[in-house]
């Protein structure tokens, strides 16, 4: 239940600090309130299915759309910005990548403090654009959210005392996604695609499974376990621990995977008023992204055929096999 948590952190931050705008930060949060509650039913037990989250973050996306009066109106990509003014498909749009990206921040949250690294990186990167544009409202509650992140991480991070659970990872995913629209429709400035970098990892996570699952013709919404950081922790364990510690490959699977995190942030962030460039940055770490699950799996296989040829081949000899003189 570490979403209740973080939403009282956000809501304290909400109640406690000066704002240029108090009614955007308000509306934000309460559009959040039908991805949150979803999830906090699964969290419960009650059993809202992936579907189900999937339908309220829709909703949620709804009520953003009618609450603060946005939506998705460019991308900096000529020809696709023509299409996205046609306030129908720019609506859609929206909603399909609000609810999309709350369904991806939860993939990411498979790894002691992994998620709080994910979300405080993404945060502080928002925030820092936001302040230089002079939207010191959406600098505001970003820094709130990644204040947030930084308390539930040292309760999360390394043992897992506390797990942000499914309320938490739709409800923040919905309003990190929500402070990268709002910015996107009041800065024209600040490239789509740096936004993009900024929100990197869900959004590549994501996308690498859809599209590895559709070449291997499995079911898309069947969860696995071959999300980047699953594959970094099984690497630990069988290329440098020599076999199955969990409680030690988690978080260290998280210190590993935490550079990489937050390369695209920084990038993002510097190449904020430089689209192209943005664009050309995205395409270089998405295909790194990929390039680094090839990696992990040949390091994994390589370590665990050296490490069976180098152990002496022994029998035990208990039970029916000593019987038998095996």
């Amino acid at each position: 239940l570490g979403g209740i948590a973080i939403s009282a952190g956000l809501v304290a931050g909400r109640l406690v600090a000066g704002w240029d705008r108090p009614a955007v930060p308000a509306l934000l949060v309460l559009s959040a309130a039908p991805a949150f509650l979803a999830g906090l039913w699964e969290d419960l037990g009650y059993g809202a299915s992936p579907f189900r989250r999937l339908i309220a973050s829709f909703l949620a996306a709804v009520v953003a759309v009618v609450l603060l009066d946005i939506w998705v109106g460019r991308a900096d990509m000529p020809g696709l910005d023509q299409v996205l003014r046609v306030a129908p498909i720019g609506l859609v749009l929206t909603m399909v990548v609000s609810a999309g990206f709350c369904h991806a921040t939860n993939l990411v949250d498979g790894m002691n403090g992994l998620a709080a690294v994910v979300i405080t990186s993404a945060a502080t990167g928002l925030a820092i654009l936001a302040h230089v544009a002079g939207q010191a409202d959406i600098a505001m509650m970003a820094a709130i959210l990644a204040a947030a992140m930084v308390g539930f991480f040292m309760l999360n991070w390394p043992f897992g005392t506390m797990f942000m659970g499914d309320a938490g990872s739709y409800g923040v995913g919905h309003i990190l996604i929500w402070l990268a629209f709002l910015l996107a429709d009041r800065e024209s400035e600040i490239a789509v695609p740096a936004l993009v970098l900024v929100l990197f990892w869900p959004f590549a996570d994501t996308l690498h499974s859809i599209v590895r699952r559709l070449v291997d013709k499995a079911p898309i919404f069947v969860p696995d376990r071959m999300h980047l950081h699953q594959k970094m922790r099984r690497c630990i364990e069988i290329a440098f621990l020599g076999g199955a510690h969990r409680k030690r490959s988690n978080p260290l699977a998280t210190v590993a995977l935490a550079p990489f995190v937050m390369m695209p942030v920084v990038v993002g962030v510097v190449l904020a008023a430089e689209p192209l460039a943005a664009w050309v940055a995205l395409a270089l770490f998405g295909t790194l992204f990929g390039l680094t699950h090839v990696g992990i799996t040949r390091l994994a296989i390589r370590r665990r055929r050296k490490y069976r040829c180098d152990q002496p081949v022994t029998v035990r000899e208990t039970g029916k096999a000593a019987s038998a003189g095996e």
